[in-house]
């Protein structure tokens, strides 16, 4: 017995009739039967498939996150790096190789998708190669691209690269919730669209707006002034509070003691993934930043390193070319492999959980598997 794909049924049939000797009995799943799960994705987005199977397949009946994941990953490993010329030798490095390697093509086509965001966010954050434009003269030239400014250089670029991180982190939080919002109604899951859902919709926005409208936001350099008027919280504070009410009580719904129920209600509102949880959330996105200053700091300090031996006589051209070139190769080494790790741990630890679940059955196709092959001549 095996499975196969809808789309696949009638070229099966139409092998089978080659041969006199076969027959095949279609078998209808049964109702609750486990079946196996194959991710189909557009071209662009099917390098990201493999962030899922990571993870784990959906369940048959469970969304694919696939396309969701795409631009957030390939966003956030861009930030992590934040070097275009960096971006610029990943994306050379990972076309060649994808075109030799031909078994892993779809990771290789993964990491030059983050090599296009890399060359992005480097552009607007002022990082080529750390600083080495500065040192050649071309400084003023490559600076005019830096429209969010040089977060190693200025304090605006810093608070800007700060704001953009809270900012991501914000948005695909929310993004989370609407998908499971919008995914529990299209599956007629309407406890859990309108009593787990929604209700965090409608207290995690209005809250953002509120902090936005504040001086405290202005205090905390966040913005530079109210992006809202401050009599929007007196309108704004009721949705929160029907919000609060209903995870309070319908939470959960499924304890029997309502005073157990209105215990467990308002830990998930405040401590059990409730506001704490959200707020560590968001907070987690910040280390794109970190990471960002990272790679920028260890090429600026290579730099530094390798231009000071200019002053050695012959020898010192000679040392400053391999120290930049074994230096700046370390620095992408290292923060490849950490941009990856972290921009992995941004889906799974804080953007599936609001959700997802995974944990389906990989579909395997029906073939003779073999360990060795005896060939006679």
């Amino acid at each position: 017995t095996a499975w196969v794909k809808k789309s696949d049924k009638k070229k099966i049939i139409s092998i089978i009739k080659s041969f006199k000797s076969v027959r095949v009995v279609e078998v209808q799943p049964e109702k609750d039967e486990d079946a196996p799960v194959i991710l189909e994705n557009k071209p662009l987005f099917k390098p990201f498939e493999l962030v899922v199977d990571l993870y784990g397949v959906p369940r048959y009946f469970e969304i694919d996150p696939t396309p969701f994941v795409s631009l957030f990953f390939a966003m956030f490993f861009g930030l992590c790096l934040t070097d275009a010329g960096y971006g610029i030798v990943l994306a050379i490095l990972s076309l060649v190789f994808a075109y030799r390697m031909k078994s892993a093509r779809k990771f290789l086509m993964l990491i030059f998708m983050g090599a296009i965001f890399t060359i992005i966010a480097g552009s607007i954050f002022n990082g080529w190669f750390g600083d080495l434009p500065q040192y050649l003269g071309l400084g003023d030239f490559f600076r005019k691209f830096a429209i969010l400014g040089d977060p190693i250089n200025s304090n605006e670029g810093s608070m800007n690269f700060f704001r953009l991180a809270l900012a991501m982190g914000v948005i695909q939080v929310s993004f989370g919730l609407f998908i499971k919002f919008f995914d529990s109604i299209r599956n007629k899951d309407w406890e859990s669209a309108f009593m787990d859902g929604l209700p965090w919709i409608i207290i995690i926005l209005p809250l953002v707006v509120i902090l936005l409208s504040s001086q405290m936001a202005v205090r905390m350099k966040l913005i530079t002034e109210p992006l809202f008027s401050e009599s929007i919280a007196k309108f704004l504070i009721w949705p929160i509070a029907v919000g609060a009410l209903i995870i309070i009580l319908f939470s959960a719904r499924n304890e029997k003691s309502w005073g157990f129920r209105l215990f467990m209600g308002f830990l998930n509102l405040t401590v059990v993934n409730g506001l704490t949880s959200f707020l560590g959330d968001f907070l987690s996105y910040i280390r794109l930043m970190a990471l960002g200053l990272v790679t920028a700091g260890i090429g600026v300090a290579i730099n530094r390193i390798a231009f000071q031996l200019l002053s050695i006589p012959v020898a010192g051209i000679v040392m400053l070319v391999v120290i930049l070139i074994f230096g700046h190769v370390f620095n992408i080494g290292i923060n490849v492999l950490s941009g990856f790790v972290h921009t992995l741990r941004l889906q799974y630890v804080e953007f599936f959980p609001k959700f997802y679940v995974g944990g389906g059955r990989p579909f395997k196709a029906f073939k003779d598997e073999h360990k060795y092959i005896t060939i006679i001549d």
